[in-house]
Formats: C-alpha cells, structure tokens, sequence
C-alpha cells in the first residue's frame, strides 16, 4: 500500500465516522418531535381557554406559526355542537383556518359561544385575542 492510499483511505474513514453524529442529529433521532396531524391546539382568550383539533399537517404548521408570532394569528372557524376536543363546552369547531384579519361579528369569548351556540357570529368563531398556547398530539 503506498502512503497516498493509505492516506485516502485514512481520510475517508474519518470523514464517514465524523460525519455519522451530525447525520442522526439532522434526522431527528435526538430531537423532540413537533406534533403532527392530527393535533390538538389549546387557545387561550384572556382568562378563557378552549381546544381545538388540528386535523391537517397544514393546520399543525399554521397553528405553530401563529404560536411563534406569525401574521396568522387569529384562529377561524364554523362552530358545531358537541365536545369533540374541546372538553368544558358544548361546541367545537370545525373547517378551521388562521387568518391576518376577521370581522369583528365572530370576535368574542368562549363563554360567550357557549351561551349563544351556533347564533354566535353567524356561526363562526373567530376571536381577535385568541393565542396558541399549546399544541400537544390527538
């Protein structure tokens, strides 16, 4: 063997196990794993707090940008009777979507969607002041 080859060969070791950790950390398997669909968001609107489920990849992506400070903060959508996720009421909602801007006939409280039902905002939900404040998977 000359010393070139042994130098090539040498190298190439090095670079394959060197490169093995940063390859499993860029995989995830030492990383906690973001929630994906389906997911459950709890919103928060002052002292009130509701849950809603992210059925969608796209929703748990929209629902993370809105936690980190996006644009599409305010949470949108068609109320419905029963529970589903959203333990403590007799609604929930569904066709849900993250919006810049509503109108202020949907704004308003949990509490004020459960004394209303689906009269409330002409059967849509959309509180202004609503956060995320977790997303945990369904």
């Amino acid at each position: 063997m000359t010393k070139d080859n042994a130098m090539t060969i040498t190298t190439a070791r090095f670079l394959i196990l060197g490169l093995i950790p940063f390859s499993v950390t860029a995989c995830g398997a030492r990383s906690p794993v973001a929630p994906s669909a389906p997911a459950v968001a709890t919103m928060r609107v002052g002292t009130e707090s509701f849950r809603v489920l992210l059925p969608t990849d796209e929703l748990v992506a929209a629902a993370r940008a809105a936690m980190g400070g996006g644009s599409s903060r305010i949470l949108n959508g068609v109320i419905r009777l029963g529970t589903q996720v959203n333990t403590g009421y007799s609604w929930h909602l569904e066709e849900l979507s993250f919006a810049e801007v509503a109108i202020e006939l949907c704004d308003g409280t949990p509490s004020m969607v459960e004394q209303q039902g689906t009269a409330f905002g002409a059967g849509r939900f959309c509180p202004w002041n609503a956060r995320v404040v977790s997303i945990t998977p369904n």
